[in-house]
């Protein structure tokens, strides 16, 4: 299990549209909206397992607090301790006391540092109260178990809703006519990256001259490619990174079959996370957890709008419509730091979260509009 999801459940205290659970079986932190009961599958399954699916209760205020009170006890007597100590006990503690960590990058990265092991105890601690041995995560790209039964529970209930009218339309056929219902082949599953890999690939995109990349901005450019109307090739993509580096010499690994190889299943993930349902931007390299998620997240959004730039004509009618263009000027913001740094208020911790949030939930619906758009195409042709 992700110690971070189980930690960002635990600190999420805005409870009245979202609820947690812990997968005692996957071993997975799953969380439902309050809108998607009557429609969503999954609170169907939870709600007739209640031995399998445990509840995760927010840290109470009064906790929160107490962690900010210990990370102030651990500063040296400075006008920065004495700051943060005096938002502590005034009006407003967290708001004052995040606007005070974010004046000081040092004080920030030192925050950021306590904060991810205090979280990380107080998620083993959970874990232990529950007699749950923590295990190694999976593959995020992959739908979670949970994800899996409730598309079959849908599945079989469309089925069996339709298995009457089937059956009338089928009488006095022959089998001849219905073999266009024998399954599809979906085709072999993403080979995901192992952690050594997706080093590699991290060593050969930061390597690359004046390009100014890493693992989180490939992650960004790769979704827009995957999310987007035109349909790229992992050497097209090869193609696209090396132009990055404006001339000057990539290393080796460049000609070599084993990136391309990378390439196309880092890409493949994406892909088939989108399929899934399960899309999330990557913040960090696999196993690594996330300490400054604004920095990230201003990555992750730079290669999306890169990605979207490079087949601006195709994207143009994403563009004709006023909420379409509303949507995706989160990512045309985050994606530009000059535009954060003239903002009123910094970016803080929080805040990026939102973003994030926010994130996973778009790229899949620009996925859908294009996918939609395919196939309106698709069907028009067939008419003509």
């Amino acid at each position: 299990m992700r110690l971070l999801d189980l930690a960002t459940a635990l600190e999420d205290h805005d409870r009245e549209s979202i609820t947690y659970y812990f997968d005692s079986e996957s071993g997975e932190i799953v969380f439902l909206t309050e809108d998607g009961k009557g429609s969503d599958k999954r609170w169907d399954i939870i709600s007739n397992r209640r031995d399998r699916f445990i509840e995760i209760e927010p840290m109470g205020s009064r906790q929160r607090h107490r962690i900010r009170q210990d990370f102030v006890a651990t500063l040296p007597s400075t006008p920065a301790q004495e700051k943060l100590k005096w938002s502590l006990e005034n009006a407003k503690p967290f708001r004052r006391f995040q606007d005070t960590v974010a004046e000081d990058q040092a004080l920030r990265k030192r925050w950021f540092e306590f904060h991810h092991e205090t979280m990380q105890q107080i998620a083993l601690e959970w874990l232990a109260d529950h007699h749950i041995e923590p295990i190694a995560p999976g593959s995020p790209a992959v739908p979670s178990l949970l994800d899996q039964e409730a598309k079959a529970l849908a599945a079989n209930q469309e089925e069996g809703d339709h298995d009457d009218a089937r059956e009338d339309d089928m009488d006095g056929d022959s089998g001849e006519e219905f073999e266009e219902f024998e399954e599809d082949d979906e085709g072999e599953p993403v080979d995901f990256l192992s952690e050594e890999e997706e080093a590699l690939l991290t060593e050969f995109v930061e390597s690359l001259p004046g390009a100014n990349f890493n693992l989180v901005k490939l992650h960004g450019l790769c979704s827009a490619f995957a999310a987007g109307p035109v349909t790229m090739a992992p050497a097209d993509l090869l193609g696209v990174l090396t132009g990055f580096a404006k001339g000057g010499k990539v290393n080796d690994l460049a000609s070599s079959a084993k990136l391309l190889d990378l390439l196309s299943r880092f890409y493949g993930g994406i892909v088939e996370a989108l399929e899934f349902e399960s899309f999330e931007p990557q913040l960090e390299q696999t196993g690594v957890m996330v300490t400054e998620p604004s920095a990230a997240i201003i990555s992750w959004c730079n290669g999306f709008i890169l990605g979207v730039d490079h087949y601006k004509p195709a994207w143009e009618s994403w563009f004709r419509d006023a909420r379409r263009t509303s949507a995706i000027s989160l990512l045309l913001g985050m994606s530009d730091p000059e535009i954060l740094r003239q903002a009123e208020n910094t970016l803080e911790e929080e805040t990026a979260w939102e973003a994030i949030a926010r994130i996973s939930e778009l790229v899949p619906l620009i996925h859908a509009y294009w996918a939609f758009e395919s196939a309106l195409d698709g069907y028009l042709a067939d008419r003509e």
